[in-house]
C-alpha cells in the first residue's frame, strides 16, 4: 500500500472513532437531548472535555468532601462557612418560579450554560431558560458543573451532599455567593 492510501485509512479510522464516541455520548444524555427537542430548545453537543480542563486549571480545586476514593472527584475550593445565603429546597420546588428566582437574580437571562457530567464528559451547551425549566433533567448525575460561557459563574452540584454550589470566578479566588441545599420531600 502506497503513503497516500495509508493515510487515508487513518484518517477514515479516526473519523469513526469520533462518530462511534458521539453516538455513545448521545446514548449517556439522551433523557436530557429529548427534553431539550421536545421542548423546542437550542442546544450544542461536545465531546471535548474542554470546560472542565478549564476548571482544573483556573480554579482552586480540592478533593470532594468526603470522599475516600482514589477516583480523583473534586469540588470547587470555598470555603462553605462563609456563606450567608443559604437556602432549602425540596426537588419538588426545583421547577417552581422561586427556585429560578434564585439564579436569577446572579445570572443574566441571556446566559448560555455548558453543563459538564462525570469527569467533562459529556458537554451540552443551553440556555438559562432551557436550565430553569426543568433543573433536575440537567442534574441527575453525581458529578456536574455548570459554567457560564463567560466563565464568571459555576453551578456545581455535589450529589452525595444534597447541595447547589453558585460560585463567583470573577475574583482571583473563587467565591461561593449562594448555597441552595436539596431536602428529600
Amino acid at each position: 500500500m502506497d503513503k497516500e492510501k495509508i493515510n487515508e485509512l487513518k484518517e477514515r479510522q479516526q473519523q469513526l472513532k469520533v462518530e462511534i464516541q458521539l453516538k455513545n455520548l448521545r446514548n449517556r444524555i439522551a433523557s436530557q437531548l429529548n427534553y431539550l427537542e421536545q421542548h423546542n430548545f437550542n442546544y450544542k453537543v461536545f465531546y471535548s472535555p474542554q470546560h472542565l480542563t478549564w476548571i482544573e486549571s483556573n480554579v482552586l480545586i480540592r478533593k470532594r468532601d468526603g470522599y475516600t476514593g482514589i477516583h480523583g472527584d473534586f469540588q470547587i475550593d470555598v470555603n462553605d462557612i462563609d456563606c450567608n445565603d443559604v437556602i432549602n429546597f425540596t426537588k419538588n420546588q426545583f421547577s417552581t418560579s422561586q427556585f429560578s428566582d434564585e439564579f436569577s437574580d446572579i445570572l443574566p437571562t441571556n446566559s448560555l450554560l455548558a453543563i459538564c457530567y462525570d469527569g467533562g464528559d459529556p458537554e451540552l451547551e443551553i440556555s438559562l431558560n432551557a436550565f430553569l425549566s426543568n433543573p433536575l433533567t440537567f442534574f441527575n448525575h453525581p458529578e456536574t458543573w455548570i459554567i457560564t460561557k463567560d466563565k464568571s459563574w459555576i453551578i456545581e452540584y455535589v450529589w452525595d451532599q444534597e447541595v447547589i454550589r453558585l460560585i463567583q470566578l470573577q475574583n482571583p479566588t473563587p467565591i461561593l455567593k449562594k448555597k441552595i441545599t436539596v431536602r428529600e420531600e
